[in-house]
């Protein structure tokens, strides 16, 4: 069954400000409508939440996110917080530049108000030539920050690859 459900602001909307940043890009895709498909969804509107449950799929252009819970509450200010979990979640997207960023983690959390976008357990982001791994990484929009923290055994890790051979852009120039 699917249901179109379009709050104001998309899970995991990367950011629609101006900026370089690896988050800050795929802007297109957040004026397009939001589609979440899933065996099972239920909405309480007098408490303005929607549920979402089993094989949940959200879709926004080359935006997708899939899990098996989501649970998006509207507040009364009109901001909107989404948590999508998994086992894990997963979240793919295509950035301006047609390169792809890919996460993962076990709880996938936006809260609009405060412009924070939280990954949760067993962390994984991948873009272009890096990786990031911790127990937590958290991106503000506001503040195009991003930090990352370890769980009670494991460090966090990044890791920078070394840009192809074949990618001309990397050749050196003789002058």
């Amino acid at each position: 069954m699917l249901k179109r459900f379009i709050p104001v602001v998309a899970l995991l909307a990367i950011t629609t400000s101006s900026g370089n940043t690896a988050w800050a890009q795929g802007r297109a895709d957040f004026s397009k409508p939001i589609e979440i498909s899933a065996d099972r969804d239920w909405f309480d509107v007098a408490n303005k939440i929607a549920v979402f449950e089993d094989n949940v799929v959200i879709r926004q252009g080359s935006l997708t996110i899939a899990a098996d819970h989501l649970e998006v509450t509207r507040r009364d200010d009109q901001s909107d917080s989404f948590i999508a979990q998994g086992n894990p979640a997963l979240y793919n997207q295509l950035l301006d530049d047609g390169s792809p960023i890919s996460a993962e983690a076990e709880i996938i959390r936006y809260d609009q108000d405060q412009q924070l976008l939280t990954l949760s357990g067993n962390v994984k982001v991948s873009q272009n030539n890096s990786v990031i791994q911790g127990n937590e990484i958290i991106y503000n929009f506001a503040t195009q920050q991003l930090s990352a923290s370890r769980g009670e055994k494991d460090r966090v890790t990044t890791i920078f690859l070394p840009k192809n051979k074949s990618d001309q852009s990397n050749e050196p120039t003789n002058r």
